[in-house]
Order: C-alpha cells, then structure tokens, then sequence
C-alpha cells in the first residue's frame, strides 16, 4: 500500500507491516548477531571518503574505531583530525557514509559520560540499521516483501524497531466484524 506498507493476513486476521522499520528490525537483529561473532562483511568504496572530523568527534573516533571496523567500516586516520572511510558495510548504501558516519560519533560524544559498550553497539547498529533498510515510497517484489516477513517474524522483537516505533499494525477478525456491525 502506497509503496511504504506491506498487508498481509494471519490467522488472527490482517497485518499492516511498515517495511522500513520491519527490514530495519532484520538488519538490526543480524548486525548485532553477527558482531558477537565475528566481523562483518565490507565493500570497499571507489574513492575513499574523507571527512574532517570536530575535535568532538575526533576524541569519539578514538573510543569506537575498534567498534566501528567490526562493523565493517575500513577506516584510516589520515593527518590530525582528518579520517578515510576505505569500505562499509555491504548493506549500507555509498551515498549514506558521510551521514551515518557523522551521526555515530555525535552520538557517542552526547552519551561517553555514560559510555558503556553494549549502549554503543546497540546505536552503532540501530543507526547503521536505519541508514541500510529499504525506504517507503520504495516498491518492493511480492518476494521480497514475503522474504520481509518471514524474517522479520524470527527476530527478536517483530513488533518495534531498534528505536522503539512500531512494525505491525494488527486488525483483528473480531476488530474487523466490529467495524462491520457483525459481533
């Protein structure tokens, strides 16, 4: 519907899935997954990106370069705050680097007061997550959207995203008889 939301129906009766924030909650699951155990897979970039960091940023670099290479970031301190991204994770669209890269480490730096690590995985692969997952206004294949909902279904909470939103809007057969005038 509208190229943002998938309908489907269950036994229960129908589903209306958001399919950002459903792929959103499978890329999640699987970066988190894939982290405990081992590094993700990367692709390398044409042309390494190159950002000139804040000194906020360049001290938050510092605390999560490890963190952000198991991720499948390859990353390079080129001359003092300056930092090539060589490769990304396979999943991550090119175009969103500069952005999600940007984002982590503003995130880091508002909450290294704080700073426990199981925290910061878990923004690193909500952001990364968010930045992967397909868009709405994005016309899926009925495979693709079947695929969407097979997984979504075996992760570790289908119903929220990492960021707490809902994925599953779910109207009942009784929901659906009430609207009717049957029950």
């Amino acid at each position: 519907m509208h190229e943002s939301f998938i309908i489907a129906v269950d036994d229960e009766g129908m589903l209306l899935i958001d399919q950002h924030v459903a792929h959103e909650r499978i890329l999640f699951d699987k970066y988190r997954k894939k982290e405990t155990e081992r590094k993700l897979e990367s692709q390398n970039l044409l042309l390494p990106e190159t950002i000139d960091l804040t000194p906020a940023q360049s001290i938050a670099f510092d605390l999560i370069e490890e963190e952000l290479e198991n991720y499948g970031f390859g990353l390079m301190r080129l001359s003092g705050r300056t930092v090539a991204i060589k490769s990304v994770p396979t999943d991550l669209p090119a175009s969103e680097v500069r952005n999600l890269f940007a984002e982590i480490l503003d995130t880091v730096d508002k909450e290294k007061r704080g700073f426990a690590k199981e925290t910061l995985r878990d923004d690193i692969a909500a952001s990364l997550a968010c930045k992967a997952a397909v868009k709405i206004n994005m016309k899926l294949t009925t495979e693709k959207m079947q695929w969407m909902i097979d997984r979504l279904l075996t992760t570790s909470s289908p119903t929220t995203c990492p960021h707490g939103r809902p994925v599953i809007l779910r109207l009942t057969m009784k929901d659906i008889e009430r609207g009717f005038h049957r029950s």
